[in-house]
């Protein structure tokens, strides 16, 4: 892993340990690639979507990276005391330990991350973590300043994802096959009317994200649009994300865009013209890219949360499985 020299002021030095909040890019990605906790939404290619500052922070043993976190800004000299819209698993990465014995680990991330969560909360006034499912041990954020809560604690605030693990199957027929029964009738009438394309225009995206947001009555703002094609653009661009649309005699219908690490497929965006709602369009882009994943090798799909009553359903109907994750969030007023 290449290193680079940082200054003093971009470094906190304890107990032999060193923290920079200015961390090289590619050494951040270099470490991102190596820990349990990576996902797409961390590394520096999908962050520049964001349009916004941000800090890459990490731990050092020595000379070797134990920890690394995100800090997204709202506005300059800002972190975001809230999750950053559409994204996800921005919080606490460790390295890799899974070469020791189970309580060694346990014993060596609790040390990690208290150490790092103490040097991040002196660092930052205020920040705000959407922790990855895999991150095990809570422990250091709800015991943070345990014994002396008016210096401030941690809000932790539970959500939940489905996770879909593509490894349970033999193969995508024997997925449909296992998948709620309206599930399998809706793909089977939709494959009658749609036909698939894969496209990177912004502007259908975007057109049936805003159509979507006005069906549930939400009002969706300027800065959202630009977000949601900044996102679709450098995933395009990086090779990292594939927009799926359900055509019906031409016109795009609806519209899906999934992203991609060495492991995960993520349904980011899910967006539908509520005029054609009948013709199972979203069932039906789902499934060809749920099909897709299989063809690519993909173990796992996260379908990116399922905190709504509705979507969460329609998630859980395609046999995604619970997984917990947590916000956790601190200084905010």
């Amino acid at each position: 892993m290449p290193r680079v020299e940082v200054s003093d002021e971009d470094c906190v030095n304890m107990s032999g340990w060193k923290v920079n909040f200015k961390e090289d890019r590619q050494v951040w990605d270099a470490f991102v690639s190596t820990s349990p906790q990576r996902s797409v939404f961390v590394y520096s290619r999908f962050l520049d979507s964001l349009l916004a500052n941000y800090d890459l922070v990490t731990c050092y043993d020595k000379d070797k990276i134990v920890a690394g976190a995100v800090v997204i800004y709202a506005d300059p000299g800002n972190p975001i005391d809230t999750p950053f819209p559409f994204t996800q698993y921005q919080g606490i990465l460790l390295a890799d330990n899974s070469s020791q014995a189970a309580h060694s680990q346990i014993t060596h991330e609790f040390k990690t991350v208290e150490y790092f969560v103490a040097q991040l909360t002196g660092y930052y006034k205020k920040y705000c973590f959407c922790q990855s499912w895999r991150l095990r041990d809570l422990r250091p954020f709800q015991w943070h300043n345990y014994h002396e809560p008016d210096k401030g604690t941690f809000n932790i605030d539970l959500r939940y994802t489905g996770i879909l693990d593509i490894n349970g199957y033999h193969n995508f027929d024997g997925y449909v096959s296992s998948v709620r029964t309206v599930r399998r009738q809706e793909f089977k009438k939709s494959s009658q009317l749609l036909k698939l394309k894969m496209s990177g225009d912004e502007g259908i995206l975007d057109d049936l994200h805003a159509k979507t947001f006005a069906r549930q009555n939400i009002d969706r703002t300027d800065r959202e649009s630009v977000l949601v094609k900044s996102i679709l653009k450098h995933a395009i661009a990086g090779n990292y994300g594939e927009m799926g649309c359900a055509m019906l005699d031409d016109v795009p219908v609806s519209a899906v865009l999934f992203l991609y690490d060495d492991r995960t497929a993520y349904y980011l965006f899910g967006a539908n013209d509520p005029s054609h709602r009948k013709t199972f369009a979203g069932t039906f882009l789902l499934m060809h890219m749920i099909k897709d994943a299989f063809e690519k090798g993909i173990q796992e799909i996260d379908f990116v949360g399922v905190n709504s009553p509705n979507r969460g359903d329609f998630k859980i109907s395609l046999n995604a499985e619970l997984r917990p994750y947590f916000i956790t969030s601190v200084g905010a007023a």
